[in-house]
């Protein structure tokens, strides 16, 4: 019901009669002690019964979402400038390569922030 109202469901379950709603759901999350149906519908497992760690996993999501857009836009920019100004030859081809390595560090450096998240 919420999802034909274009809502977003997470479903949380652990038992058999779980795992139908569990594949339909947008995102999915088995308790470790789940039965193994359940387990194999989840997109991910919590170990043992964690319950406290999803809020936890909906910030980490959510700001791995915004890092990953704020790198596309990065690459789209550096490429739809400096790739056209290279072919025009207004770029030297070496300073391009620079660039696109100096990018590639940048995009790297941005998506390293993710592994500096604090649990809980």
């Amino acid at each position: 019901m919420l999802q034909q109202q274009g809502r977003k469901v997470l479903m949380v379950g652990d038992g058999l009669n779980d795992g139908p709603v569990l594949a339909r759901a947008h995102v999915s999350v088995a308790v470790g002690q789940a039965v193994p149906l359940a387990q194999a519908q989840s997109d991910l497992v919590v170990p043992g019964g964690q319950l406290l760690m999803l809020p936890h996993m909906l910030a980490h999501a959510r700001q791995t979402m915004r890092i990953v857009r704020q790198n596309l836009w990065w690459a789209a920019a550096y490429n739809a400038v400096c790739v056209p100004l290279a072919l025009m030859g207004w770029l030297p081809a070496w300073l391009a390569g620079l660039g696109m390595a100096l990018s590639s560090l940048l995009v790297i450096a941005n998506a390293a922030r993710l592994s500096r998240l604090k649990e809980g």
